[in-house]
């Protein structure tokens, strides 16, 4: 039996809506955007709507790299793969599947968050909001969530346990590049500082909220998606169950 590519999606698209992992993602999400609009309009800080981008980002990135990785870790746990990946097209129909799932999770993400800036923005939090940057931001949810999605489902398929690859992921979008970043600061080998930067476990936590990235991050970003990409359905055709 051949895996449905659209029902497997859609079957799960709405298990996530409705066991309340999406909603409490985006709350999660909101959350500190939220605040620091109320403070900024509040005149507590002196923020502008980047600021905005960047606290809902600093949460909502990991929940929408995590949403799909759920599903995938969970399969694989539960042994339930066994029943799906009994063929090689199965086993590939599987992994676009689940990078569907992490499409429309990236692209809800960055659309709820699009909405936001908005919004705040027109209840008078100062700082431009031009075209390009919330089209600059799209592009960075995207990236960003499929990259670091197909990084965790490589680790899954390595035999990685669940809570270490979690603690990876949340270590690389919430305080490894803050390491990076102090690095960046304080070296003056410009050699380094440019590697760093160019490194996409840098640029992609730091830059996705701030601001759309340069042409060789861009490059650099949608070469490393490709590689996961290959080596996730590389991994998953030769994986022994």
């Amino acid at each position: 039996m051949v895996l449905n590519i659209k029902s497997y999606v859609n079957y799960n698209l709405s298990e996530l809506f409705k066991n309340g992992f999406l909603i409490i993602g985006i709350l999660c999400a909101l959350a500190p955007a939220v605040l620091v609009s109320y403070l900024i309009l509040s005149d507590a800080v002196a923020f502008n709507i980047k600021h905005v981008s960047n606290f809902f980002c600093m949460l909502g990135m990991l929940a929408a790299v995590l949403h799909p990785l759920y599903l995938v870790n969970r399969d694989y746990a539960s042994k339930t793969i066994t029943l799906i990946n009994n063929s090689q097209k199965n086993r590939v129909n599987y992994v676009v599947a689940n990078v569907v799932i992490a499409f429309f999770v990236s692209l809800f993400y960055a659309s709820i968050g699009a909405l936001l800036l908005i919004v705040a923005k027109q209840l008078g939090v100062p700082g431009e909001l031009e075209a390009s940057f919330l089209f600059g931001f799209l592009v960075n949810v995207f990236l960003l969530v499929m990259t670091f999605f197909l990084f965790g489902y490589l680790l899954i398929l390595f035999g990685m346990k669940s809570g270490a690859i979690y603690t990876i992921l949340t270590a690389m979008l919430l305080f490894f590049h803050n390491i990076l970043g102090n690095i960046v600061y304080n070296s003056e080998n410009t050699i380094l500082t440019g590697i760093i930067e160019n490194f996409p476990g840098y640029f992609y936590p730091v830059m996705v909220g701030s601001n759309p990235l340069s042409p060789l991050q861009y490059s650099i970003g949608v070469v490393t998606l490709l590689v996961l990409l290959f080596l996730v359905v590389r991994k998953s055709k030769k994986i022994e169950f």
